[in-house]
């Protein structure tokens, strides 16, 4: 099985083997593709020439789904013995949301729940001409199988539970993949996911308006985000852009810790983790912890001891969404 990521600029693909169940040791295979400013038939030549040149052709794929148009509902379903979850899902879905299901790809979670009496159930639905366009692109690689979908705050939470810091195993934490232009937020409580959202913010938008400042190219805005010394050669002062860029984000998590705290999924943020090719930027952690109060660092997925062999490592941040694809077991797609 191999995840696929199809991201706004780039293309995640990951593989993982199991090579020592004991050791619990893994082998890991990626690849990160630029796929901006591209045709769909020049995007699937490159993903294709990437896939033969890392030996993955043939293999089954996940894929994930995400962004803002994404609906996500918070879901208490009371235990029903005579009724399948799944119908108890759907039928109070109907009743809490608006838009036309039957148009949507749809998927829930249950979370941990010490209650007998209820369920509480994570619903998500995403618009369908979304994911065929996803399924679309990928069959287009005759080579190919799409045999999977989830979501993309489910597959980062897999990699995470997986793969993240030893500190996963007993604190609340946020999770943010900074993506290039969608941020998935979730919300971890010992292990066990209790909320999601995504949001409309990226690292597009940070050099977006470090490019426009400057009259610089993107490509050299890139640069200035994640190098220090490039920066001070112009006394360019990076807390002034993320004062302005990273609002959104900073008021997200705002909400975020409120309505946790008020549906008491947790009592309180031990930590926020950020991954994501925007996790990149210079100073963006330090900036979160001193504006919000909350211990804030970055997560590199491939910064780990349990994959052994070559391991490209500066791929790592942006691999969270692929990884946990990686390692979905196989089964049909529902679409």
């Amino acid at each position: 099985m191999i995840g696929i990521d199809l991201g706004g600029k780039f293309v995640k693909i990951c593989k993982i083997v199991n090579i020592d169940k004991k050791k619990n040791e893994y082998s890991v295979i990626s690849a990160v593709v630029d796929i901006s400013a591209a045709s769909d038939v020049e995007r699937a030549d490159k993903l294709s020439a990437v896939l033969k040149k890392i030996a993955c052709l043939g293999d089954s794929v996940y894929l994930a789904v995400g962004g803002k148009d994404v609906i996500n509902r918070d879901l208490s379903i009371k235990r029903n013995s005579s009724v399948s979850l799944k119908e108890q899902v759907n039928s109070e879905a109907l009743n809490s949301i608006s838009e036309d299901l039957g148009k949507m790809y749809t998927s829930y979670a249950v979370l941990k729940n010490d209650s007998d009496k209820e369920y509480n159930v994570i619903f998500s639905a995403a618009p369908m001409d979304k994911v065929n366009a996803k399924f679309s692109f990928i069959n287009s690689i005759e080579t190919l199988s799409v045999t999977g979908v989830t979501l993309e705050d489910f597959a980062l939470a897999n990699a995470f539970i997986e793969f993240g810091p030893k500190y996963k195993n007993n604190e609340n934490i946020i999770l943010i993949n900074i993506g290039y232009t969608v941020s998935n937020v979730i919300v971890l409580n010992s292990k066990d996911l209790v909320f999601i959202k995504d949001i409309d913010f990226g690292g597009q938008d940070i050099t977006r308006d470090i490019s426009a400042f400057f009259s610089i190219p993107e490509r050299l805005s890139e640069e200035l985000k994640r190098r220090d010394d490039l920066r001070e050669t112009i006394n360019f002062n990076m807390k002034n852009v993320l004062k302005k860029n990273v609002a959104v984000l900073i008021e997200t998590l705002f909400r975020t810790i409120e309505h946790c705290i008020t549906r008491q999924f947790i009592v309180s943020v031990d930590r926020i983790v950020l991954t994501g090719g925007g996790a990149m930027t210079e100073g963006i952690d330090n900036f979160i912890q001193d504006t919000l109060g909350i211990p804030t660092e970055k997560w590199n997925p491939l910064d780990n001891n349990e994959f052994v062999g070559y391991v490209n490592k500066p791929q790592g941040f942006f691999l969270p969404v692929a990884l946990g694809l990686a390692l979905e077991k196989e089964k049909k797609a529902n679409v």
